[in-house]
């Protein structure tokens, strides 16, 4: 069954997964894009909220993720920031441009267990994690950077500001709620359109569906929008 939220606060939400959903995850196999090279930045909630076996919904998804993209120093390169009441830069854009070493280190990812900064969690991202040194490409090359927040929960800090901030330096939030996440405190993080930077998912369990939606947004390949994808 579909969540529903105030009408008052709550923008169309882009993709509402159920566990009925009929949306896919992509085939084993698919050739990944190469129409659209990123530095892409995953931003991912491992509060105590984030049960183990929910974690590890997070790590594959993550390795599903760097399956559907042209990973390379020349093409699309990928960090994870990870927090909780603190912040943990995993990986940095510069460290991995293979998919196998990608995928390795993303399954080294421990929860970090307290709290839920998520603003201090972004602040970190676009401070520490989209610069040149961390292997960011200059704003001369025109690479696309983007964020994509994964969160089950609502911010213990302020992220209207610094997701502001972000976004007035180029970076392309996408926000993705899992169960009880914050719907208001998402709208405010991701870019607009909301309705196509706003996802939420009931559970861990079928957060791997969104694979194939972000495979679409990220590869520029359609011009469909996402609202117009069916769901329950």
């Amino acid at each position: 069954m579909q969540s529903t939220f105030p009408a008052a606060t709550v923008a169309p939400v882009t993709f509402i997964v159920t566990t009925e959903s009929p949306v896919e995850t992509p085939a084993l196999g698919t050739q990944p894009c190469r129409s659209r090279p990123l530095d892409l930045v995953f931003i991912i909630d491992s509060s105590r909220s984030v049960r183990p076996a929910e974690f590890e919904k997070v790590r594959i998804f993550l390795a599903n993720m760097v399956d559907t993209l042209d990973v390379g120093s020349d093409a699309t390169r990928v960090a994870v920031v990870n927090y909780a009441s603190t912040v943990k830069i995993e990986f940095l854009l510069k460290n991995h441009f293979n998919k196998l070493d990608l995928k390795k280190a993303i399954a080294r990812i421990d929860p970090l267990a307290t709290g839920t900064m998520t603003g201090l969690a972004i602040k970190t991202a676009m401070k520490e994690a989209f610069n040149e040194q961390s292997g960011a490409r200059p704003r001369s090359r025109n690479i696309s950077k983007v964020a994509i927040i994964v969160t089950d929960g609502r911010p213990q800090d302020q992220v209207e500001e610094v997701s502001a901030e972000a976004r007035a330096l180029g970076i392309e939030i996408y926000a993705v709620g899992v169960d009880r996440a914050d719907m208001r405190s998402l709208q405010l993080m991701a870019s607009l359109p909301l309705e196509d930077h706003v996802f939420y998912v009931e559970t861990y369990g079928v957060i791997e569906k969104l694979t194939s939606k972000f495979r679409e947004t990220l590869c520029g390949r359609t011009k469909k929008g996402l609202q117009d994808l069916p769901h329950h």
